[in-house]
């Protein structure tokens, strides 16, 4: 069978966590990072990108995309206790994007930014800290995990600096982020959110 297709821009951004998904897993994935916009427009489901061809599924939504590459690769959960973890860890990186993304498309960007940093980020990281056991949320990692992982990858693009003060996040991400594919993965795509 062959690998599934994604479409998508090839920046980090609502494709980042499917593709980070497959390279956690090891799986082939063709990302076209330069799809025919808006020519393939009427193909998708809702008229917008992510979409992934995989065989006979077609598929739109990022979130949507990830929890199918999860599933098929055995990356949500062998219990329910695991699954309901990585699944409230999913959603939590779902506030914190729509938070970095409501803050780079704000009339005033560089004080949107400010208060992210300021005041969000730190909420929502302290949050995180208290969950984690380790270097990992649900002992292993799973969807919830590498969804974590990409929205703070994010985060530290924007702001360096943005872990120091929450020591078992940064050792959290530093952990997956020393994982080869992961690193590989992260490093070939540049920042599409920006400060200036």
């Amino acid at each position: 069978m062959a690998a599934p297709t994604l479409h998508y821009w090839g920046f980090k951004a609502r494709a980042h966590l499917p593709v980070l998904v497959a390279a956690f897993a090891e799986q082939p994935l063709n990302w076209n990072k330069t799809p025919e916009w808006p020519g393939m427009k009427d193909k998708t489901p809702f008229g917008q990108l992510p979409y992934l061809e995989d065989g006979d599924v077609k598929i739109a939504q990022s979130m949507a995309i990830a929890r199918y590459l999860a599933r098929k690769y055995k990356l949500d959960g062998e219990t329910l206790t695991e699954f309901a973890a990585s699944e409230q860890l999913v959603e939590e990186s779902t506030d914190l994007y729509t938070l970095t993304a409501k803050a780079n498309y704000a009339p005033d960007k560089a004080a949107a930014y400010a208060k992210l940093f300021a005041e969000d980020v730190p909420r929502h990281l302290a949050f995180l800290e208290k969950l984690l056991h380790g270097t990992t949320f649900t002992g292993k990692v799973l969807l919830g995990d590498l969804a974590v992982f990409a929205i703070l990858n994010t985060l530290v693009d924007l702001e360096p600096t943005a872990l120091d003060k929450t020591p078992k996040v940064k050792a959290f991400y530093d952990h997956v982020l020393a994982i080869p594919s992961i690193n590989a993965a992260v490093s070939a795509v540049p920042a599409y959110f920006k400060r200036g």
